[in-house]
């Protein structure tokens, strides 16, 4: 396909000037400075990948910002696609209506807000989005979707209980890149979302393959395969449909190479093995981190700097969340994961 992309803004080059104008160096906390630096870092490559889009520099721009695809997670990958078959029967599940789907996320949401009046959370119907994104703390539903009725509380728990709550657990902290997100929180929030899908028993077999698929195809395109390469190896040696592999290829293909799909398994292999180390889910909760943040936000909470989280995920209060959680934390087997039901 032909990728376009929408017209810049914004001059990255004076975003840049301006990122490194920030006194950083004023911050009198050894830890919060730590913490302040790789942000810095990380949006100045941002910053990069919007002025490389659709050149040969954004691929290895993007793998320096999401992290290159490792043998071990293609190992995974592999193995989660081998010994889960492809679904053979594809009947016509039912499915809901994009203004109905945003109904049932206002009234998700409008419970939040009961125990927590603070929360500012809205959902807008989108024409221009095709699909669901949550932008500052609110969700964006795409006007002309539809959703799968097996697939909506999931959605739900992955898109509110997840990204929506952490933003606003973030907004409640007293500095607020809690909320904007701590360098490198993509994988442990992608991870996290999809840990609450599980807890409420919407870990498809079909989803855990595409996400396996979405690994092998950012190592795909790392290693230089063309569009209808990647394609093909998804549906001809893997048994992903037609229709999935293109959407698949598409979203690593988009600006020259973007790699960022791979941490949605990536970050549910670290949850697994944060949980199975005895870690505490609270911790991961109290805003936008990543997993190797864990002991620095501990840290600060036992030093006050940061107060407790006003909102806990609902998927939390699932019948089988306790049972799940601690399956998980003894097994860590992630096929295992789609046969919870």
């Amino acid at each position: 396909p032909r990728f376009t992309y929408r017209h810049l803004d914004v001059d990255p080059t004076a975003l840049k000037r301006a990122l490194y104008s920030l006194p950083i160096d004023r911050v009198e906390d050894p830890t919060l400075e730590a913490i302040f630096r790789e942000k810095q870092r990380e949006v100045s490559l941002q910053l990069d990948l919007l002025t490389d889009r659709g050149t040969p520099r954004f691929l290895p721009g993007s793998v320096a910002l999401y992290g290159a695809i490792d043998p071990e997670m293609v190992t995974t990958a592999v193995d989660l696609l081998t010994r889960i078959p492809p679904s053979e029967t594809r009947s016509r599940r039912r499915s809901m209506a994009a203004p109905e789907f945003a109904e049932l996320a206002s009234a998700e949401i409008e419970r939040y807000r009961q125990t927590y009046p603070g929360l500012g959370a809205t959902v807008h119907l989108r024409d221009d989005v095709t699909s669901l994104v949550v932008s500052r703390g609110s969700l964006l539903v795409g006007s002309q979707m539809r959703f799968a009725e097996n697939r909506v509380e999931p959605l739900l728990q992955h898109e509110i209980g997840t990204h929506v709550v952490t933003y606003w657990n973030g907004m409640a902290q007293p500095f607020r890149l809690l909320a904007a997100g701590l360098a490198g929180y993509d994988e442990l929030q992608e991870g996290l979302a999809v840990f609450a899908e599980y807890l409420v028993a919407g870990l498809t077999e079909d989803r855990l393959r595409t996400l396996a698929g979405r690994v092998v195809a950012a190592r795909a395109v790392s290693d230089g395969s063309a569009f209808v390469e990647t394609f093909r190896l998804l549906a001809d040696e893997y048994g992903i449909t037609p229709r999935g592999a293109f959407q698949i290829a598409a979203r690593v293909h988009r600006s020259g190479g973007f790699v960022k799909d791979a941490v949605y398994l990536r970050g549910l292999r670290r949850v697994v093995e944060y949980l199975g180390d005895g870690g505490r889910l609270d911790t991961l909760l109290v805003g936008k981190i990543a997993a190797d943040h864990a002991p620095v936000v501990e840290e600060l909470q036992r030093r006050r700097v940061l107060v407790p989280a006003p909102l806990r995920p609902s998927y939390l209060d699932h019948p089988d969340a306790h049972y799940r959680t601690e399956r998980l934390r003894s097994d860590g087997d992630l096929v295992a994961l789609a046969g919870a039901r």
